[in-house]
């Protein structure tokens, strides 16, 4: 790393099968060539995945709808273990009391034991990974495999990011006070804990993270007419939301640098997606039809439309519908991270229901990809 943290102790390699190990990161720690890059979890042709059978599932990778890197991922596949990070195949395996890390398809470090890795920071030939451990058992954060800090109780919340100032992440304890049970949440800086919140009285916080040291958080305070907040340090900024609105979601998000709330309202048979910073609502979507989510590129928003099944019925950039799609088709998106914004291109990867005759929305144009299973993420890069 070009700035490590000061509780980083030299000689951490990673557990990696061979010698090669975490050492030989010349293909996975450079970012790879610009284009539109999706993953999928994918079966053999005879597998029925719908009905539990899940042999020979693969995570597979593609560039411009061309596969580039797939991987084996065991007899219990699941999304979350699928990553896209710098054009790159990130996927992980866990089983008999250990977890193996892949780099397009390549072995690259073993954790001695079983987590879902709910945090993964990829820096240079360093890899950081937070683990929630099953069965309750807690969290553990890792460099290369060595163990850092853990927690024998405790749910990852939150985002696990890096920057200057350090390695962050939070996790939550539930505890009781008098009759009632709450969360405790603690803020970490690698290693060390850098604050503990708990939210007011009949409060909700919905997501934390740290910039530069501060402790960003959003809030609802169960006791203030306006009750939704950006928390900024220890400083308040209502966000004009009040008790009476049903509100979900309200995560944190980067919006040119500055953090901002995401979240949408149900307002009778309205759904009105939101973006809003300190000052107030910044950016809005409001329909009577299904908008699965909102995404924001240099002050301009796009979105896909759905039916009452689901299914994709348009594409919206701005203020125009940039593509209405075939009537024929089914066609949905299975989580916000299938689609993407970057300097005004919108792509977004469809499974079909059938998980055969899936699409790649590239700005305007379908591209279809067939195989058994469906698409798990999208990223452009440019």
């Amino acid at each position: 790393m070009d700035s490590l943290p000061r509780w980083y102790r030299p000689g951490l390699r990673a557990h990696a099968a061979g010698s090669a190990g975490a050492q030989d990161s010349s293909a996975w720690n450079s970012p790879a060539g610009k284009g539109v890059y999706v993953a999928a979890l994918r079966f053999p042709e005879w597998a029925s995945w719908q009905d539990g059978d899940f042999r020979g599932a693969e995570a597979v990778l593609f560039r411009d709808s061309v596969e580039i890197a797939h991987c084996a991922m065991g007899a219990r596949p699941d999304p979350d273990r699928i990553r896209i990070i710098d054009g790159h195949l990130w996927t992980d395996v866990a089983g008999e009391g250990q977890t193996q890390v892949f780099c397009d398809g390549k072995h690259r470090l073993t954790i001695p034991d079983e987590e879902l890795l709910k945090g993964f920071l990829i820096e240079n030939d360093t890899i950081c990974t937070l683990g929630q451990r099953p069965g309750g058992g807690g969290l553990c954060y890792r460099v290369n495999g060595e163990e850092v800090f853990s927690a024998s109780a405790g749910t990852v919340f939150g985002q696990f990011e890096r920057d200057s100032s350090g390695t962050h992440f939070a996790y939550g304890i539930p505890i009781r006070k008098g009759d009632a049970v709450t969360t405790e949440y603690h803020i970490m800086n690698g290693a060390d804990e850098i604050s503990t919140i708990t939210p007011n009285k009949g409060g909700v916080i919905y997501d934390i993270r740290v910039r530069d040291g501060t402790v960003y958080r959003s809030e609802r305070r169960g006791e203030s007419p306006s009750s939704l907040c950006l928390v900024i340090g220890e400083s308040y900024h209502s966000m004009d939301v009040g008790t009476a609105e049903e509100i979900h979601q309200c995560k944190l998000v980067d919006c040119g640098g500055e953090i901002m709330i995401k979240g949408y309202s149900i307002m009778g048979s309205l759904i009105r997606h939101w973006i809003r910073s300190r000052d107030g609502l910044r950016y809005q979507v409001i329909s009577s039809m299904g908008v699965p989510d909102i995404y924001l590129d240099s002050g301009k928003l796009a979105h896909l439309i759905t039916n009452r099944d689901g299914r994709v019925t348009k594409v919206v950039k701005g203020d125009e519908t940039i593509s209405a799609l075939e009537d024929s088709l089914y066609l949905k998106i299975r989580s916000s991270s299938c689609a993407d914004f970057r300097n005004d291109s919108f792509a977004a990867a469809l499974s079909d229901t059938s998980g055969r005759k899936h699409r790649l929305f590239l700005d305007g144009r379908l591209v279809p990809l067939e195989f058994n299973g469906y698409f798990t993420s999208l990223k452009i890069i440019q």
